[in-house]
């Protein structure tokens, strides 16, 4: 904190009519921008609102006579709508403000909340959460005043909630706000109210996966982080965050989903499978999308192709060391490529395409080993036979083989194994 926070003539002052960081944007400003005065009239008078904050102290108040030890410990205060400011995504921020004022489903959300209330209600809305960024020149031209600008990390829809039932006028919520310490970059500025705002995120079912995956990025989580790299060596886009960093991802694939790999290193897929396999599902699935000329993938075809990888790369004919695999990594890339081409040609419509979107749990299956065995069987052993096979027997790919056993074992349902047994004979 300053050192000269306690001194008489050291005054502290808030800064709303400019904001003082990049990725910030005025929630009250962003809200009139979408939302014309002809607009709000109709909602003039249509929610009442309980709140009465005059037990608690006033933002100004706390400036005005704050004192080191307070500085140093979070505050409950009342602050003023048109004061607040948020840090937002698209401007490399990590929250969310512009979608919760934009999104029609958003706007949605806040008119059934007030109209299942019939008001704004002081107790379900609770107390929003901010952080005060300190001016990046800290001391006014006065060499008197510290200047600080409130940056809140959660409450985008209490907000824009009060704001309606308000019809746009600004009015006081409540806020818990603690003080950044001064001499930090923005970046860790950001960072800092990242973590608190991805804590906050994993706690609510209203977040998704990409604005929790986004808050833990901002805040250099490890698994975020981790996944982020992961994504970007392989050249994969995952919502707007590549964009975000600076990285062109238009003409990189996309998957619309983190499911097993966001946990980053050493947890799901990369735990389960390996990284390398993970690694060659992507390089495939990347030539394979070019086959079948599709820009998004999601989370399925990348476990099923990670678990091939995984069972037939590293498992044989027989269980034990120094034992052959059924196929090398580019050998099952080869027959994966070729299946698709097989079944993508222009040809005279005797075979239904095959794409991606195809691996996917359909029909209440959500059992992975059974997509695989319903999609790349028997054309595998046909092709293990044709190209791979050195004089092996007939039936060394079929349900002796210890690698299909594996495939069958990753099946948890009892029924299905036996469908598995079935297709692998």
């Amino acid at each position: 904190m300053p050192r000269k926070a306690e001194e008489k003539n050291m005054k502290h002052e808030l800064v709303s009519n400019e904001k003082l960081y990049d990725d910030l944007v005025c929630n009250f400003e962003e809200f009139h921008t979408q939302n014309s005065q002809s607009d709000l009239l109709d909602f003039r008078n249509k929610w009442e609102d309980d709140c009465d904050y005059s037990d608690y102290k006033t933002i100004e108040d706390l400036l005005e006579n704050v004192t080191l030890e307070e500085m140093q410990k979070s505050q409950i205060v009342s602050v003023d709508i048109k004061d607040i400011f948020s840090s937002e995504e698209s401007l490399g921020g990590c929250d969310r403000p512009l979608w919760s004022i934009r999104k029609p489903s958003a706007i949605k959300q806040q008119h059934n909340s007030l109209n299942r209330h019939g008001c704004y209600i002081e107790d379900a809305a609770g107390v929003l959460s901010g952080m005060l960024r300190p001016h990046p020149v800290l001391v006014g031209e006065d060499g008197k005043t510290y200047k600080w600008q409130l940056v809140k990390y959660i409450g985008n829809n209490r907000v824009a909630m009060k704001l309606f039932a308000h019809a746009g006028e600004s009015t006081r919520v409540l806020m818990r706000i603690r003080f950044h310490q001064p001499g930090l970059s923005p970046k860790e500025y950001i960072a800092i109210e990242s973590e608190l705002h991805a804590t906050d995120a994993g706690d609510r079912s209203g977040q998704n996966e990409q604005q929790k995956f986004t808050s833990g990025y901002r805040a250099n989580r490890e698994p975020e982080t981790y996944c982020f790299n992961f994504l970007k060596k392989h050249e994969i886009g995952y919502g707007t965050i590549m964009q975000q960093e600076g990285v062109d991802d238009d003409d990189w694939l996309k998957v619309n989903s983190l499911q097993g790999i966001k946990d980053g290193k050493g947890n799901g897929h990369f735990k389960k499978y390996g990284e390398d396999h993970v690694s060659y599902a992507l390089k495939t699935i990347k030539e394979v999308a070019e086959v079948t000329e599709e820009e998004v993938v999601g989370a399925t075809p990348v476990e099923a192709f990670s678990l091939m990888y995984f069972i037939y790369t590293t498992c044989g004919k027989k269980n034990g060391e120094n034992v052959r695999p059924m196929f090398t990594e580019e050998q099952l890339h080869d027959y994966f490529v070729a299946l698709f081409k097989s079944r993508n040609k222009d040809d005279n419509g005797l075979e239904d395409p095959l794409l991606l979107s195809d691996l996917s749990w359909s029909g209440g299956v959500k059992d992975v080993a059974y997509i695989c065995a319903k999609t790349f069987w028997p054309t595998i052993k046909g092709y293990w036979r044709k190209h791979i096979s050195l004089g092996d027997s007939k039936t060394s790919f079929s349900t002796d083989c210890h690698a299909n056993k594996k495939l069958v074992e990753f099946s948890k349902d009892r029924h299905l194994k036996k469908e598995i047994l079935g297709m692998v004979a």
